[in-house]
């Protein structure tokens, strides 16, 4: 059986077969008319399922089933999926209350602002609680799957005169799909402020060779009046080492003269094209063919303030 299928079967039957649940459901939005328009919205639900789960006459101990969707979206001056994200997780932990839980993972992703298409990662690892539950590191092995945005990504360009310029955009469909194989390592730390007031922070740290991933995701959570009801505050820094092409340029051939002046290297005064980040040497190395590539920055933060419902 295919690796990633049969990880998938194994976290949806834990999921199935549990005794208990609980639902998390958390979201924000805010809008402006008039004399702009813009709308954003956020909504995360996670459904944890633990207890005794009974496999055909096989039983797990203290077990722990995670389904999580998160989605932002946001739409500005009439244009839909201005900003788009989207991450579903599948994960099963066993012995989940132990000092040492071993766990199976699946992932699916995608992120606009990151020209990220699709990220997919399946992958195997364990948790270890350092200081009961203040305290735990987890590490784990994935296979990963990444695909990035070609839409309206080539940009032509023309030697005007004084300087280039873009004469046509057309899409990319040749962009290969790449496949990683990262160790993932996560601390998490969980501190109590108070009664009414908790602080929580995880590390991702998702080496693939130079290409490494970060993740620093920090949530504050508000108790209020209700134990049902939270006000949650989100602060997430992420960072690509090696971030995804944004624009890919090249000369128009109609256009393009041999020996001409105006070149990305020198591309003259009047316009302000995207800066040069892979030369043609690198983008042919990297799989990407002959351009001159503009990518997309490699830090990405992002700030959330919203409710959470727990039933």
């Amino acid at each position: 059986m295919n690796p990633r299928l049969l990880i998938v079967t194994i976290l949806i039957s834990s999921g199935l077969f549990s005794q208990q649940f609980k639902h998390e459901l958390s979201g924000g939005y805010s809008g402006r008319g008039g004399n702009t328009d813009f709308q954003y919205w956020n909504v995360s639900y996670a459904m944890t399922s633990y207890g005794d789960i009974n496999l055909g006459g096989t039983v797990l101990k203290d077990s722990e089933f995670l389904l999580a969707v998160e989605k932002n979206n946001a739409t500005w001056a009439g244009v839909k999926n201005y900003y788009n994200d989207q991450q579903i997780i599948l994960k099963f932990d066993l012995w989940a209350n132990g000092a040492l839980s071993p766990f199976v993972i699946a992932e699916t992703s995608f992120d606009d602002a990151m020209g990220i298409k699709s990220r997919s990662n399946y992958g195997l690892g364990a948790k270890y609680r350092v200081f009961g539950d203040i305290l735990s590191i987890s590490a784990a092995f994935l296979l990963e799957e990444e695909e990035i945005i070609g839409k309206n990504s080539i940009s032509l360009f023309a030697d005007f005169g004084d300087s280039l310029g873009v004469t046509a955009y057309k899409d990319n469909n040749e962009i290969p799909k790449k496949s990683y194989s990262r160790i993932s390592i996560r601390p998490k730390i969980k501190l109590p402020i108070g009664e009414n007031f908790y602080y929580q922070s995880e590390y991702y740290y998702k080496p693939a060779g130079d290409d490494v991933l970060t993740d620093w995701r920090n949530t504050f959570t508000i108790k209020t009046a209700e134990e049902w009801l939270n006000i949650v505050i989100q602060y997430n820094i992420k960072n690509d080492a090696q971030p995804a092409p944004k624009v890919f340029m090249q000369y128009d051939p109609k256009w393009y003269t041999e020996g001409q002046a105006i070149t990305f290297q020198n591309p003259g005064k009047g316009i302000n094209i995207p800066s040069v980040d892979r030369d043609l040497a690198q983008s042919e190395k990297d799989g990407y063919g002959k351009y001159y590539i503009n990518n997309y920055k490699a830090d990405d933060t992002k700030l959330t303030i919203g409710i959470s419902i727990s039933f």
